[in-house]
């Protein structure tokens, strides 16, 4: 920590003020990360609508590329205004990379919520056998939105065994599908 304290002495009063813009952004980031993975997201946005490049991700990517990027500069000789220059462009890409790429994971982030409505006229296969004229559920297996899901199911005719393959008629509460056999259904009689 001494060589530390002695290296930081060595530094013009500028290069100090990048250091420790620099140091100072990076410390604010740990906490900032240590925050997050103990569960305090609060600030992290539903949609693109509310997420603006001031965040304080951006803020943080900000200050310490300024900081930093201004220090290297001027330990290489570059004069206080060229290296606060250069520092304050970093950061401002640095700032915008982190509001691009937040807004990309943002786009590819999807609610999760099943809508049985996607189900109409899907295939599937009965899993757990199902009861004939709606006197109880079963289960069957379909792909909805792109996930294969082990759904309840009723049928309103005869009983469907397991391995039957089956496709989707209609949806009742609860989320339960409305099934029938595909050898006796005619695709025609579906109504969406």
């Amino acid at each position: 920590m001494t060589d530390l304290t002695a290296w930081f002495h060595t530094l013009s009063p500028a290069e100090q003020i990048f250091c420790l813009t620099g140091g100072f952004s990076n410390l604010l980031f740990l906490v900032y990360l240590g925050l997050h993975w103990m569960g305090s997201d609060h600030d992290v946005p539903l949609d693109d609508a509310d997420f603006t490049v001031f965040s304080v991700r951006s803020l943080l990517a900000f200050g310490m590329f300024t900081g930093w990027t201004a220090l290297a500069a001027s330990r290489s000789g570059t004069s206080f205004w060229g290296a606060l220059l250069l520092g304050v462009g970093a950061g401002c890409v640095a700032a915008w990379l982190v509001w691009r790429l937040l807004r990309l994971l943002l786009r590819l982030q999807s609610s999760g919520t099943l809508d049985l409505d996607n189900a109409y006229g899907q295939s599937g296969t009965v899993y757990v056998p199902i009861p004939a004229a709606a006197q109880g559920t079963g289960k069957v297996l379909i792909t909805i939105q792109g996930a294969q899901r082990e759904l309840d199911a009723v049928t309103e005719g005869a009983a469907l065994p397991t391995g039957t393959s089956v496709i989707v008629t209609g949806t009742r509460p609860g989320s339960c599908l409305v099934v029938s056999a595909t050898d006796s259904i005619e695709l025609s009689s579906l109504t969406f």
